[in-house]
């Protein structure tokens, strides 16, 4: 998950340059009618981006197509600060790859530019449809259109450290529920003393932040982004989310290192085995070291709200598109519906450290928690829809991030940063 947490950090760098997409789209001459597209596998060579950093999980499936197939994908991998000027520059020249894959959040731009392939008709005759992780095909859908498929999956949650649980007199296999069950488990594994901490998150990492905080406010039944693309931030669920993190925060239950951590911690604190409950992601514990480490006892939960019964997710990861002006949109579109099958789901992607694009896909339960968990979170995942999600949320300088430092580790009251951050979002959004 480290390789996420940089990728989602690089995201804040991007947000100058998304301004881009929205000059290079428009003109369709030449683009392929997916009435006229069957899958081919008859040798062509693809040309396929991918968002680098995943690439334990984007080769892996690439060599998995090309070893069973005739066609042939070359794959290219895209530092994550480049993507965007990349593509808008590809995008005006007609010399995009016959595929391209990109961070989840990008889908709404990258479709408003035309320059992707719909692929509504052809996922339904292949029986994809209504099958894919929501939150990808939320983000890929357009005016009831669905341009995209899930190439990575993720989906948050929390990490906890059951041999930390036992010592503070805690049931390692009933983790916390609610918010108040939360504050006293957290307050309880800090009581242990010798640096051990009861709670963690990345506080410097706008993306993290989106990933983490935002299932707080969720699970209350609070939407952040409305159906326009605008930002709803000063409301009530907001603020309680912040007043919670601010209480762990002032309770001393969280090391000082997570206000500036702009992401490298997001895994490789909690793995130091000093921290009790760590905001994380489902797909990175299975890259990092200790989902990988018998003797690392730990457990996977979902984020909750402040009631029982209450919890959320964010699904992240990439999306996978066809370029609407690709000269092998036969072919292109063979890896695609592979890709989207229910056997690569099971047969390909759970050999990964990665989670099955399919929500019907069968997960066994000998893969343990870390497979079994995120799969039935995923099903109810949600993620942002909006074009200015990078100004808002994914920068640096954004006003997302300000209102959780100022409020967390600054001691400002909930209701002024909300109110503060509301008048920013609508000064970009606007």
């Amino acid at each position: 998950m480290k390789r996420w947490a940089r990728a989602v950090v690089a995201g804040g760098a991007v947000a100058a340059s998304v301004s881009v997409l929205a000059g290079c789209g428009g003109d369709s001459t030449g683009a392929v009618s997916p009435d006229t597209v069957t899958a081919k596998d008859d040798g062509a060579e693809l040309t396929l981006w991918v968002r680098a950093g995943n690439e334990a999980v984007t080769d892996a499936v690439v060599d998995a197509y090309n070893s069973s197939h005739q066609n042939q994908v070359s794959i290219t991998h895209v530092p994550a600060d480049q993507y965007v000027a990349k593509f808008a520059a590809a995008a005006q020249s007609d010399s995009l790859p016959d595929i391209l894959t990109s961070d989840i959040v990008f889908q709404p731009q990258i479709i408003a530019t035309g320059a992707v392939m719909d692929l509504t008709s052809l996922l339904e005759e292949s029986g994809a449809a209504d099958t894919l992780a929501p939150a990808h095909e939320q983000a890929s859908t357009s005016d009831g259109r669905t341009y995209g498929v899930p190439f990575v999956t993720d989906t948050s949650l929390y990490v906890y450290n059951k041999d930390l649980f036992r010592q503070a007199g805690l049931d390692p296999d009933d983790p916390p529920s609610t918010w108040d069950e939360l504050l006293d488990a957290a307050d309880r594994i800090t009581a242990l003393g010798d640096g051990v901490k009861g709670f963690y998150f990345s506080g410097d990492c706008p993306g993290c932040l989106a990933y983490d905080v935002t299932p707080l406010i969720w699970a209350q039944g609070q939407q952040v982004v409305d159906s326009d693309g605008g930002f709803d931030l000063d409301n009530e669920a907001t603020q309680k989310a912040l007043g919670f993190l601010q209480q762990l925060q002032q309770r001393g239950d969280i090391p000082d290192s997570a206000k500036t951590d702009t992401g490298d911690g997001f895994f490789s604190v909690f793995a130091s085995g000093k921290i009790g409950i760590d905001l994380a992601g489902g797909n990175g514990v299975n890259t990092a070291t200790l989902g990988t480490d018998p003797s690392f006892d730990f457990g996977l939960a979902p984020i909750p709200g402040p009631e029982e019964g209450q919890w959320a997710t964010f699904s992240g990861g990439d999306t996978a598109n066809i370029s609407a002006t690709t000269e092998h949109p036969d072919e292109a579109w063979d890896f695609i519906s592979w890709l989207s099958s229910k056997s690569t789901s099971e047969d390909l992607y759970l050999t990964l450290p990665a989670m099955a694009p399919r929500t019907d896909a069968t997960v066994p339960d000998s893969l343990g928690d870390q497979f079994t968990v995120p799969a039935q979170l995923i099903k109810k995942g949600q993620t942002y829809v909006s074009t200015d999600y990078n100004e808002v949320v994914s920068s640096n300088q954004g006003p997302w991030l300000e209102m959780i430092q100022s409020v967390v580790f600054n001691g400002a009251d909930p209701a002024e940063a909300t109110a503060q951050a509301q008048q920013a979002a609508d000064a970009i959004t606007r």
